[in-house]
């Protein structure tokens, strides 16, 4: 390949180099962004999936909350069964919760829970939703 051919061919490798720059950070921007396919979304909803599973069979008579790899978790006991609830998930959706089934709170327990400060604003507002 001759000094001339190259001369020719380098507009075009360099812009061969900045469309793969651009796809590589549009690739990076749009999956740092979807919550429900962020490898933090799935890391957040394995913690409740390993907790719902561990202790599926454990009776529970009043709240727990416990810590498990950097996040604060809630236990609510529903019809006998647990709730498990993540009170600071970093990663779209804010409000985490396994399963889906319906619980309620007394105003004391919401009290007690919002006093630790580690419910997001957001899981504070759903968690509200369940005073009763």
């Amino acid at each position: 390949m001759t000094a001339k051919t190259r001369l020719l061919l380098l507009p075009f490798v360099a812009f061969g180099l900045l469309a793969i720059v651009v796809a590589v950070f549009y690739i990076w921007s749009s999956c740092a962004t979807d919550g429900r396919e962020s490898l933090g979304d799935k890391a957040e909803w394995s913690i409740l999936q390993v907790l719902e599973d561990s202790h599926r069979d454990s009776p529970i008579l009043a709240l727990e909350l416990s810590e498990t790899e950097g996040h604060h978790i809630l236990c609510v006991p529903s019809a006998g069964k647990r709730v498990w609830i993540m009170l600071d998930p970093r990663n779209p959706p804010f409000y985490k919760q396994l399963p889906h089934d319906s619980y309620s709170l007394s105003h004391e327990q919401y009290d007690k829970i919002v006093s630790t400060h580690h419910a997001t604003s957001t899981v504070e507002e759903v968690l509200a939703s369940h005073v009763q």
